[in-house]
């Protein structure tokens, strides 16, 4: 009789083998919830897995990234804001997928983690700080004097690029962008929402957003200005 157990297993509870990096999410969560020195081991050999090219690993281990925010503590030592940091997140997935055949594993999955997300956490805030720049000099040549509160300028000019600049930058996205992020920006839906709603999983959502979010800059800001 053929011994199926050499199938990959996602029940809770489940793995390959011993050791090999197979536990379903629900079971790394249990690891993870009960503080459980097993969970960086099954980590790093999901990791592993992910970078010789396995899909289904790589699905499992950019799940487990998001649903238990891993990237999350390198990010909050960069930025403070609820939405810098989502966007610095959600860019740190994106990276992760791409980047993933570098894990050499030389060191913990979260420790190459945790710097790849300080890296984006970096480009987000550069990107903040050019925007907040840029708005300065239009008040300046504008004649307007924001020097007794250059941040409550800063977010009134915020306001105006949300209800102006950036609806029209959604606009010319092309689908399934578009719609992803109105549901997103104009709805307010949650991510699990938006899966309901264009009947896709949660991780196409996060790609999607990802994904818009570089467009609409590229749109907003093209390079060289």
């Amino acid at each position: 009789m053929g011994d199926d157990t050499s199938e990959t297993d996602t029940s809770e509870g489940s793995r390959a083998g011993p050791g090999g990096g197979r536990l379903s999410i629900a079971a790394l969560t249990a690891l993870w919830n009960n503080h459980d020195p097993a969970f960086d081991v099954e980590l790093d050999q999901l990791a592993q897995a992910a970078a010789a090219g396995d899909t289904d690993a790589l699905n499992r281990l950019l799940t487990t990234v998001h649903v238990l925010t891993l990237a999350r503590p390198a990010v909050i030592k960069v930025l403070s804001e609820p939405d810098p940091i989502d966007e610095a997140m959600q860019r740190t997935l994106i990276s992760v997928e791409k980047g993933m055949g570098s894990f050499a594993g030389r060191s913990k999955f979260r420790t190459w983690l945790h710097t790849v997300a300080r890296n984006e956490a970096l480009m987000v805030a550069r990107a903040s700080n050019r925007t907040e720049s840029r708005t300065a000099r239009t008040h300046e040549e504008d004649g307007l004097d924001n020097s007794p509160n250059p941040k409550a300028a800063a977010r009134m000019s915020s306001v105006i690029a949300t209800r102006e600049t950036i609806r029209n930058a959604i606009d010319v996205l092309d689908e399934p962008y578009r719609t992803t992020m109105k549901l997103r920006v104009h709805d307010q839906l949650e991510y699990a929402e938006i899966a309901s709603r264009l009947d896709v999983p949660i991780g196409t959502v996060r790609s999607r957003l990802a994904k818009a979010q570089d467009l609409m800059k590229k749109h907003l800001f093209p390079a060289g200005q």
